[in-house]
């Protein structure tokens, strides 16, 4: 065999060889069938089964985020015009500031000679933080309706208080005290006097208007301008204070 010959076969030979090593490699540029190979601007190198030259930059590609969902915020209750009954009550004794009793529900007041003075607070609760106006007001039932005496004068002095002791604390003349308006001259004279024998029909009063607040809280004394005197009074839907508001 001629030289050239042996040299062709040689040649074959290692071809074959090279193509069924596993060791051959395949170039960047060789693909599988079905993908052509780019070199893209965009970034975008290697065999893809469709032209990605036309995608954003790699570097510019938006990140995905996160959106967090909107804050859900709860609409206040709408207020309509109503009326607030049965306010809690607490005994105040100025002759024994410290002096500290439960609630109770009713109104009493006094200033009676032989008898400790006795001065209350009473607390409305759960009025609408959008009421405009409020207004103090008393009731009486008709007669077979009502537990009410009042013994010589009637007339009261109502102040409306800047704040209340918190839970807790106690609940006297001592502790209320600071809560009084400097100006006693602004207080409220709704006056019982009579009315618990003159009418056997039933009867609202007005005190006059106050500060609207979630909680209201007015002190209320015996005013001794018109004598000595005791009011009681059970107070229900029908008796007693009561705060109206308006929207």
């Amino acid at each position: 065999m001629s030289s050239i010959i042996k040299t062709a076969a040689s040649l074959a030979c290692l071809a074959t060889l090279a193509l069924a090593s596993p060791l051959s490699r395949r170039g960047e540029t060789d693909c599988s069938a079905g993908t052509v190979f780019y070199a893209c601007a965009n970034g975008y190198r290697g065999c893809f089964d469709k032209d990605p030259c036309a995608l954003p930059p790699i570097s510019s590609s938006p990140t995905p985020t996160t959106i967090a969902p909107a804050a859900t915020t709860t609409a206040a209750p709408a207020c309509t015009n109503g009326t607030i009954w049965k306010p809690t009550m607490y005994n105040l004794y100025p002759g024994e500031p410290d002096k500290t009793e439960p609630a109770v529900s009713y109104l009493q007041v006094q200033v009676q000679e032989g008898k400790p003075e006795i001065d209350q607070v009473a607390v409305f609760q759960n009025i609408p933080a959008t009421a405009q106006k409020c207004f103090l007001n008393w009731a009486q039932a008709a007669e077979a309706e009502r537990t009410f005496t009042v013994d010589d004068s009637g007339y009261t002095a109502v102040q409306q208080l800047s704040g209340f002791p918190g839970a807790g604390e106690p609940i006297s003349s001592a502790s209320i005290a600071k809560y009084e308006p400097a100006d006693k001259t602004k207080a409220k004279h709704p006056d019982f006097t009579f009315w618990d024998k003159q009418s056997k029909d039933a009867q609202t009063h007005s005190a006059g208007e106050i500060d609207c607040a979630e909680n209201i809280y007015v002190k209320v004394s015996l005013d001794t301008l018109n004598g000595d005197g005791h009011i009681y009074m059970e107070q229900d839907d029908k008796n007693g204070f009561y705060v109206t508001y308006t929207c």
